[in-house]
Parts: structure tokens; sequence; C-alpha cells
């Protein structure tokens, strides 16, 4: 495969295996990262576009915008570290053999698909029962599809197993809601023993 970023975006759509393990050798960081925070952008953008400001009170479309494209920024950028540097570590766990900047450039070129996204918003802004379900399908289909390219992400770059790339999505998923519980347990347990020994002094 051609190592330029079109022929890359293109084999996501239509390669899917061969662009995002040529992607992982070649580690575009900078591309990837342009690719993830252009379709968070894009998806705020058509958000916004779509928001009712009658019953927005004082609101106006620049205020929001700027905001909304800020937050979406933000967070692409910062979400994107944190969730593929937590799959990294798992996948070093389950035996992988790939770098961070590897995995962190497959994993943003899999999020190039999310822009079909966009006609389906404004599909959603259609009235009747046919619109809304087929917006409803196309959300949930690109939204699998988008989930089965980030395990063949991490397959092609920790040169894991189909079954091993799925356990530590798996696995990776359950680390923050396994940690939020914890911590939940620990306030209760942590504020029982204050009550109790509040209780004790008198």
């Amino acid at each position: 495969m051609s190592d330029g970023v079109f022929d890359w975006l293109y084999g996501v759509l239509a390669e899917p295996s061969e662009a995002l393990r040529a992607v992982a050798a070649r580690k575009p960081v900078g591309w990837a990262l342009a690719v993830i925070v252009g379709t968070a952008t894009l998806l705020a953008a058509a958000g916004v576009s779509q928001t009712n400001f009658a019953a927005l009170t004082g609101a106006t479309f620049d205020e929001l915008a700027r905001i909304e494209l800020t937050v979406a920024v933000i967070l692409s950028v910062a979400g994107c570290f944190v969730i593929v540097g937590l799959l990294h570590l798992v996948a070093r766990l389950f035996g992988g053999r790939g770098s961070f900047p590897g995995l962190l450039s497959a994993m943003g070129f899999a999020q190039f698909p999310s822009l079909l996204w966009l006609p389906f918003m404004a599909l959603a802004r259609v009235d009747g029962p046919v619109a809304a379900g087929l917006s409803t399908v196309g959300f949930i289909g690109i939204a699998i599809w988008v989930a089965a390219l980030c395990v063949v992400s991490l397959r092609e770059t920790h040169g894991l197993s189909t079954g091993a790339a799925v356990g530590v999505c798996v696995f990776g998923a359950m680390i923050p809601v396994v940690a939020v519980a914890g911590l939940i347990l620990l306030g209760i347990v942590l504020a029982g023993a204050i009550g109790a020994a509040w209780l004790g002094a008198f």
C-alpha cells in the first residue's frame, strides 16, 4: 500500500487490515490526531447547527459553537491519549508487541468512518418513523463498524489474534468501571467508619 494519507484513509474503508497495519508501522501520529480532531470538530459543528436556539434562552450560535468546538477538540485529544494508553497497557499484558505511537496512529485513522454519521444526523431531523428508523440503524451500524476497526487496529499493531484483541477491548472497558465501583465502595466504607467513630465518641 502507498504511504500517502489519502491512500490510508481510502484503505481504512476498502482494505482496513492492510491499511491499519501500514499506518501502525509508519506511525503518522500527526495525521492521526488531525483525523481525530477533524472528525470530532465536524460532528460537533453539525450538532450545533441542529440546536433549537428558541429553546435556549440567551444562547447564541457563536457562543454555543465556540464552546462546543473547544470542548470537542480538548476532549477528543485527551480522551484519545487516555483510552489508547489504557488499551496499549492491556495489550502488553496480553502479549502484544506493538508501540504506543503505532497504536495511536492506527486508532486515529480508525475513526475516519465516523464522518458518515453526518448524513444520518441530517436524516434524523426529518419527521416520520422511516427517517427515525433509518437514522438509528445508521448510527448503530457506523458505531459497530468503528468499534470493529479499533479491534483490527489492536490486532495489526500488537500482532494479536482477533480474539485476543477483542479481549483487550473488553478488559480495557472494564477497568474504568471497576475503578469507579471501587472508589464508590471505598467511600461508603470510609463514611461508615467515620460515622461509627463519631457515634462512639458520645
